[in-house]
């Protein structure tokens, strides 16, 4: 049994493939938004939905997602390396146009300082994000647009600016093809880019 488990492992790492998929997510409909010099954004990721995948000979995998909500939600900012320190995100709301829902998220769980890192090879940059504790309940098909509010602060060098922003986001589909190789995703992984989303 062991055996059969060290070769199974040893025929993933080398092996490479495509990976379909599908998103019902949702698109910002406006650009980004500059506070204090870095550009403001925010960002979705589905988690709802079937993944498959296939393996001929565990040489080459091909594999499929067709997704949906709820979704992973975050503020996100791009700034310059060694002068944006940090961001805040205050408070934040939620609108949904069919549903008509509007509700504040809890600031409990808001007001925590997120740093700046560096980006891995892009050089001068630095990337900061806070990442809204729990998922977002929203559904394109559902729901339809939505509205988020954000009340957010950023600070760099000896002064901080603080903004009421608003990002829409429309429904929308979308397809992708990536082409996987698994040793240069796990190398990748564990270079700590502040890019990543967190699980």
């Amino acid at each position: 049994m062991k055996k059969l488990t060290t070769v199974i492992l040893a025929s993933m790492l080398s092996s490479c493939g495509h990976f379909y998929t599908k998103s019902d997510t949702y698109k910002i409909d406006n650009t980004q938004v500059k506070v204090n010099g870095a550009n403001l954004s925010t960002s979705l990721k589905p988690m709802g939905g079937n993944v498959g995948m296939q393996f001929s000979a565990m040489i080459y995998m091909a594999g499929g997602a067709s997704l949906k909500g709820p979704f992973l939600w975050r503020i996100e900012a791009e700034g310059i390396e060694g002068v944006h320190q940090s961001l805040i995100v205050h408070r934040l709301k939620v609108e949904t146009t069919k549903t008509k829902r509007s509700e504040w998220y809890p600031t409990k769980y808001l007001g925590v300082a997120a740093p700046f890192k560096k980006v891995p090879k892009e050089e001068g940059k630095s990337f900061a994000q806070y990442q809204i504790p729990g998922k977002l309940e929203v559904y394109p098909k559902k729901d339809g647009q939505i509205t988020v509010l954000v009340d957010v602060s950023v600070k760099a060098e000896a002064k901080t600016e603080r903004k009421m922003i608003r990002f829409k986001m429309v429904p929308s589909t979308e397809k992708d093809v990536d082409f996987v190789f698994v040793p240069a995703e796990i190398v990748t992984s564990l270079r700590g880019n502040p890019k990543e989303w967190k699980y």
